[in-house]
């Protein structure tokens, strides 16, 4: 009778055990996925205007508000923070990746100009950049004044609406302030 108390005890010990190092195993697996929501994320929540905007490789859209019609498009922009330049591209709508875009086609390069921030500030930058756009010589600032989100509501997006987070700014184009949003993708 001892024995088999003592067996039972093992055997109950050895699968709760046994359950224990699984539901370790299934956790720690999680967050191994590369394609998981990490890459879809929030890129604006737990960092600064100016981590958020030069640490994301998508694309950020420039536009008169999240869902506003443009007869000329959408001008969408990506930073490259080792070379601290920013490729301004035009596109037909928002797309969820940058590689989407590009299998669409859907990249008009306008040009690449060089990116400087005017100010110290994280939370508020301004983005000064420079270059040539369409071969014409131009500047313009990027003044950040606070948060955004929402949802981007195209026709022809197949999945549900794209949620979408960025800034509030205001974009100063050969001495003409314009107030604008720049947002990305997230989840």
């Amino acid at each position: 009778m001892k024995t088999s108390k003592s067996l039972a005890v093992i055997l109950i010990t050895t699968a709760g055990l046994g359950l224990v190092l699984a539901g370790c195993g299934k956790s720690s697996n999680k967050g191994s996925n590369p394609t998981s929501k990490t890459s879809m994320q929030n890129p604006t929540k737990d960092k600064t205007a100016k981590e958020a905007l030069t640490s994301n490789d998508n694309l950020w859209y420039m536009n008169g508000s999240i869902n506003y019609k443009s007869k000329t498009g959408i001008d969408a922009y990506k930073f490259d923070e080792d070379h601290n330049t920013v490729t301004i591209y035009s596109v037909g709508k928002m797309y969820k990746t940058y590689d989407d875009a590009k299998k669409a086609n859907d990249l008009d390069k306008q040009g690449t100009l060089k990116y400087s921030f005017k100010n110290d500030s994280a939370e508020n930058p301004i983005i000064y950049m420079k270059g040539k756009l369409s071969d014409i010589p131009m500047d313009q600032t990027i003044s950040v004044k606070g948060k955004v989100s929402g949802k981007y509501h195209a026709s022809d997006l197949k999945v549900s609406d794209l949620k979408v987070s960025g800034f509030k700014v205001v974009r100063n184009l050969d001495n003409d302030d314009a107030k604008q949003v720049l947002v990305t993708p997230g989840n």
